[in-house]
C-alpha cells in the first residue's frame, strides 16, 4: 500500500493551489460584523512576514510594507498568508478565528491544516467545519480534491496498520463525506474498498459497480479497486453454498496459500483432527508479492486434492456468510483485532487467538496495545495462547488479563517436523567449517538481524583456510564492505525447496540478531521468535545453533532453561566472543558435530506435534464441547 502514500505526497505540493481562488465572504453572509479594527488584527495574527515574501516577490520588488499590503489587498486576492507547514500555524489560525470566525480564508487555511494531519478526529472536523461554515457559499473555494486526498491517506493508514481507530470509524468517515460530495468518484472507490475490507462483498460490489471502468480515479485507487472486485468474483466461485453451521470457525489471511507454511500446517491439522470446523480466509495482498500466483479458489481446489478435507469447508471470508459458530480462532493481533474486534464475529460464544510475535504485537506501541486492551475488554476472548515468555509477562504484568486467561505453548508451528522425514546426509570429512546467515533484509545493513556482526566475523577470518562463510537473503557484496575475503559466498533470496539440501552442508547457523527499538528507539519494540524459523529449519538439518536472546526468551514459565548449552551456543553481539566460539570447535570437530546433532534433537522435542498441535487442539475441543 505504499501506493497510497506516492498518491497523497505526489500531489501534496499542490496543497495551496486550491486558497488562490479564496475571497472574503460578501458581508451579507457573515455571521460577524468585521469592523476594519478587528479586520487588522485578524490578517495580523495570520500573517507571516518571511513567508509572505518568499511566496510573492513581487510586493518586496514593489517596496511596499508588505504585511499593510496584505491588510489592504491580499487578503481579498487569496493570496497566502502564512505556511501551513510552520510549528505555530495552528495557533495562529486559531487566534485569527478568535478575531472573525466567519473569515472563509482563514476557515479554509483551518480546514486544510485539519485535512493534511491524515488523522481521523481531524478529517471529520474538517468536513463538519466546511459542511457548517463553507459549502453554501457560492464563492468558497473547491476543496473536493483535498478531502479525497485526506479521505485516502486516512484509509491508507488503516490498511497499513497505522490507524489507532477502527475499520467503522474510517468507514463512517468516508460515508460522511460522500454524503457533503455525492457526486466524488473517488470517495465512492474508498467506500467500496471499505465495504470490501470489511467483508461485506455484496455491498461493495454494489459499489464498486457506480463506476465499473474507474473513470476519473488515480490509478492507485483504480489498482486497488481492480483487485478487491476480482477477488469478490473468486470469492463468487468459492462461496457457491452458504456457511454451515459449523462449531468451530477459523479465520485467517493466508490459508490455504503454502507461502506462510506455518499457518498452512496449523490450519490444515485443525481441519483434519476437528471435523467440526471450517476456514474462512480474507486473503492478504502481500501474498502474491510473496510469490503465490494462483487465485483462491484454485488454492482450494488444490488443497482439496491432496487431502481428506472437503473444499466446501473453506470459503472466502464474508460477513454475511459465517454462520453461526460455537468457536472462532485466528492467530496474531492484527488479525484478532480485525476479526473479533473491528469487525467481530457476533454468533461466536468463545473467541481465541494465537499472540504470536510480529503481526502488529509490538510492546509499547500504542496501537498495539490498543488492540490488546480491546480483546482483552471483551469477555468472549476466552483464551489467549503466547508463544513466548515475552509476549506473555507483557500480558501478566501490564495487567492486560490475568494468568488463568492464558495458555503458553513455547515455540511455533513447524509442519517439516510432523513428517518423520530423515534429514539428508552430512559429510563429515571437511577440510573447513561452513557457517551460514539466513535473514530478509529489512534495514540498509540488517543489523536487527545481526548481519552488521555476520560481517565482522567474516573480517576476523578473511581468507582462513578452516572457514567458510554463506549468506542467504537480500545481501550482498556492496552491504558491508567486506574487503579481500574470499571466502564468502552470497546467494541471494531463495525459495523454500533450497534449504534442506543447503543445510545439509552447513556446520553452524549463526543468528546473532537482536529487537530494532534497541538500536533505534524509533522503532516499535517489535521482537523475534525464538529460536527463529531459519535457526529451526537449520537445526532439523543438524546444524549447530548459535543466537541471541536479548530476550531472555530461553525459559519456562517457572524460569527452568528450555534448551540447554548442550543443545545450542547462546551467544551475545560481541565479535570476540563469537569468533572464540567458532575457533573451539574449528579445533574439536566432534564437538560441533554433536552440538548439531544434540540441537536438532532439542528442536524436535520443542517443536514436536504432541507439545505444539495436541494442546491447541485440545483447548479448542474444550470450548467446543462447553
Amino acid at each position: 500500500m505504499n501506493r497510497l502514500l506516492r498518491f497523497l505526497f505526489g500531489r501534496a505540493n499542490k496543497a495551496y493551489s486550491l486558497l488562490t481562488k479564496s475571497s472574503s465572504a460578501p458581508a451579507a453572509q457573515e455571521v460577524l460584523t468585521v469592523t476594519p479594527s478587528t479586520h487588522v488584527l485578524m490578517c495580523e495574527a495570520l500573517f507571516d512576514k518571511d513567508f509572505y515574501l518568499t511566496q510573492y516577490p513581487d510586493i518586496g520588488a514593489a517596496g511596499v510594507d508588505p504585511l499593510q499590503h496584505y491588510i489592504d489587498a491580499g487578503h481579498a486576492e487569496g493570496r497566502h498568508p502564512l505556511n501551513l507547514r510552520a510549528p505555530n500555524a495552528e495557533s495562529k489560525i486559531a487566534r485569527a478565528l478568535e478575531y472573525n470566525p466567519a473569515d472563509q480564508m482563514t476557515i479554509t487555511l483551518r480546514i486544510v491544516l485539519d485535512l493534511e494531519s491524515g488523522d481521523v478526529d481531524r478529517v471529520s472536523a474538517a468536513a463538519t467545519l466546511y459542511k457548517d461554515a463553507l459549502k453554501d457559499f457560492s464563492q468558497s473555494p473547491s476543496l473536493i480534491g483535498h478531502f479525497e486526498q485526506a479521505a485516502f491517506f486516512v484509509v491508507g493508514r488503516w490498511i497499513r496498520h497505522e490507524c489507532l481507530h477502527g475499520i467503522n470509524d474510517v468507514k463512517e468517515l468516508i460515508s460522511n463525506l460522500l454524503n457533503i460530495f455525492p457526486e466524488s468518484r473517488v470517495l465512492s472507490a474508498l467506500n467500496a474498498i471499505l465495504l470490501f475490507e470489511r467483508g461485506e462483498l455484496h455491498l461493495a460490489q454494489q459499489e464498486f459497480f457506480k463506476n465499473q471502468t474507474m473513470q476519473n480515479l488515480p490509478p492507485e485507487i483504480s489498482d486497488i479497486c481492480q483487485r478487491a472486485m476480482r477477488q469478490i468474483l473468486d470469492a463468487e466461485a468459492v462461496n457457491v453454498r452458504s456457511a454451515s453451521d459449523k462449531g468451530l470457525l477459523l479465520l485467517d489471511s493466508a490459508f490455504p496459500s503454502k507461502i506462510s507454511s506455518f499457518r498452512f500446517g496449523e490450519f490444515s491439522t485443525y481441519l483434519t483432527a476437528i471435523e467440526d470446523s471450517e476456514i474462512h480466509c480474507r486473503p492478504d495482498g502481500n501474498l502474491f508479492n510473496f510469490g503465490e500466483s494462483s487465485a483462491l479458489a484454485t488454492q482450494i481446489d488444490d488443497f482439496a486434492k491432496k487431502s481428506d478435507v472437503s473444499n466446501e469447508r473453506i470459503k472466502r471470508f464474508d460477513i454475511n456468510n459465517i454462520g453461526n459458530p460455537k468457536v472462532a480462532y485466528c492467530v496474531f493481533l492484527n488479525l484478532a483485532d480485525l476479526f473479533f474486534t473491528q469487525i467481530g464475529v457476533p454468533s461466536a460464544q468463545h473467541l481465541i487467538f494465537t499472540l504470536y510475535p510480529g503481526g502488529g504485537f509490538a510492546p509499547n506501541c500504542p496501537r498495539s496495545d490498543a488492540s490488546l486492551r480491546r480483546l482483552c475488554d471483551n469477555p468472549k476472548v476466552s483464551k489467549i495462547i503466547t508463544t513466548q515468555i515475552t509476549s506473555y509477562r507483557y500480558l501478566v504484568d501490564n495487567r492486560f488479563c490475568s494468568p488463568e486467561r492464558i495458555v503458553h505453548i513455547f515455540g511455533g508451528i513447524i509442519p517439516e517436523l510432523y513428517t518423520n522425514t530423515p534429514p539428508l546426509p552430512r559429510p563429515i570429512d571437511q577440510t573447513a567449517i561452513n557457517v551460514c546467515f539466513v535473514a530478509q533484509r529489512y534495514s540498509a545493513i540488517g543489523a536487527e538481524k545481526g548481519y552488521d556482526v555476520f560481517a565482522d566475523v567474516i573480517k576476523k577470518f578473511s581468507n582462513n583456510p578452516s572457514i567458510n562463510f554463506h549468506i542467504v537473503g537480500g545481501f550482498d557484496a556492496s552491504v558491508i564492505d567486506l574487503g579481500d575475503a574470499r571466502n564468502v559466498t552470497f546467494y541471494g533470496t531463495r525459495p523454500s525447496t533450497f534449504f534442506p539440501e543447503f543445510y545439509a552442508s552447513m556446520d553452524v547457523i549463526l543468528s546473532p540478531n537482536i529487537q530494532r527499538s534497541a538500536l533505534d528507539p524509533s522503532h516499535p519494540e517489535t521482537f523475534d521468535g525464538f529460536p527463529t524459523t531459519c535457526v529451526v529449519e537449520a537445526s532439523l538439518q543438524g546444524v549447530a545453533m548459535f543466537l541471541t536472546d536479548y530476550q531472555n526468551m530461553n525459559q519456562n514459565l517457572d524460569g527452568t532453561p528450555i534448551f540447554s548449552s548442550a543443545e545450542m551456543e547462546i551467544i551475545t553481539r560481541d565479535c570476540e566472543m563469537i569468533c572464540n566460539r567458532l575457533q573451539y570447535y574449528i579445533g574439536d570437530r566432534e564437538a560441533l558435530r554433536n552440538l548439531g546433532q544434540t540441537g536438532r534433537l532439542a528442536i524436535l522435542r520443542e517443536f514436536s506435534f504432541e507439545r505444539q498441535m495436541v494442546p491447541r487442539i485440545e483447548l479448542l475441543n474444550s470450548y467446543l464441547a462447553v
